[in-house]
């Protein structure tokens, strides 16, 4: 499996668009980082809200926090390819464990 999960077209997006964003927020006087937070913050309600109402648009927002997400990444100094390859074996270990948990939980009753 390869440690890469962004095209370098992608990785050139997030750069650009971390770039563009970080010029912004400085020009607001906003530390970068805790403006990313804010934005992710707000799009959670706002995703959740559209999916309960069946608008497809609750895809766009969750590409949107997707986009904040890798932006705080790059804003750390890492790579999203390199903090997502920690995620997808976390992930993949954490909900193994959880279905055994939950499998050996029904077998008790």
């Amino acid at each position: 499996m390869s440690d890469r999960s962004f095209t370098e077209f992608s990785q050139q997006e997030i750069k650009a668009i971390h770039g563009l964003s970080q010029k912004y927020n400085s020009l607001k006087s906003e530390d970068h980082a805790l403006a990313l937070l804010s934005l992710m913050e707000k799009h959670v309600p706002e995703i959740r809200e559209l999916y309960k109402n069946g608008d497809p648009h609750f895809l766009t927002e969750t590409g949107d926090l997707a986009v904040l997400c890798f932006e705080l990444m790059e804003e750390a100094g890492k790579s999203p390819d390199s903090v997502m390859a920690i995620c997808y074996k976390r992930y993949r270990e954490k909900l193994a464990e959880l279905i055994k948990n939950a499998e050996q939980k029904e077998g008790v009753r």
